[in-house]
């Protein structure tokens, strides 16, 4: 009889072994399924990245919601309105755009601060998004500062705090977080300047030589128009403003 209950006492934690071991390996299964979903989707969460995209009355936002940045778009205004989440009140000539990028990356500083990835982008620019989704992945969690456009040496003889830094073409240009935490947004220069060359500045000015200064792939970025395969969209301005 002895020899009965231990060969079913056997049997039993043999069984529940089983059961637990079967139990846990489900439970791993589970949460790595899980943690591979998350690291799939970290490219595309509105929280991950923020569009930056200076407007003015003659900008049709409308195209831009209803492409894919809609969840990312962070309008800059010269106005108030529903369609701006910042306002510069700096209206959007050549002249004025430089205070208007200093006004932004002030707002943007202060104000995304849990944000990873920002892009700065024209109105009449298309951006390929598996290209940013690739960027995005790469450089997740990325300890240095990190600025990708295609970059321009200034050489302004006028303004020291200006000479000798790069800077993107203001079609497109991407950065993360570390980036913006460093930057400079209160250098001082004289005269109106492009406002991508102050952007530069105050990178270069706040940040110093740690950024890593990326090239974009330009057959992902398309400016005024956008011509690829069959399709050719004309994306500039009507002159009518």
């Amino acid at each position: 009889m002895l020899g009965l209950v231990k060969a079913i006492s056997s049997r039993t934690l043999a069984g529940f072994l089983i059961i637990l071991t079967t139990l846990f390996g489900l439970t791993v299964l589970y949460v790595g399924e899980s943690m591979v979903k998350g690291a799939n989707n970290v490219a595309v969460t509105p929280r991950s990245l923020a569009v930056i995209m200076p407007i003015n009355n003659n900008t049709d936002v409308s195209f831009y919601k209803n492409m894919w940045v809609r969840d990312h778009l962070r309008t800059v205004c010269d106005f108030d309105g529903p369609d701006c989440a910042m306002s510069c009140n700096e209206k959007s000539t050549w002249k004025t755009l430089h205070r208007k990028t200093v006004c932004f990356t002030k707002q943007i500083k202060e104000r995304f601060k849990s944000t990873e990835f920002f892009i700065k982008m024209d109105d009449d620019t298309f951006i390929d998004r598996d290209y940013i989704d690739g960027l995005i992945k790469t450089y997740s969690g990325y300890e240095r500062p990190v600025y990708i456009s295609d970059f321009i040496l200034n050489l302004d003889g006028s303004n020291p705090v200006l000479n000798g830094s790069y800077y993107g073409n203001g079609k497109f240009y991407m950065f993360n977080r570390q980036l913006l935490d460093c930057i400079d947004p209160t250098i001082k220069y004289r005269g109106d300047r492009n406002e991508d060359a102050i952007f530069g500045a105050m990178v270069y000015n706040g940040c110093g030589p740690d950024v890593l200064k990326i090239r974009e792939d330009d057959s992902k970025i398309w400016h005024k128009g956008y011509t690829n395969k069959n399709k050719q969209i004309n994306l500039a301005y009507i002159s009518n403003y």
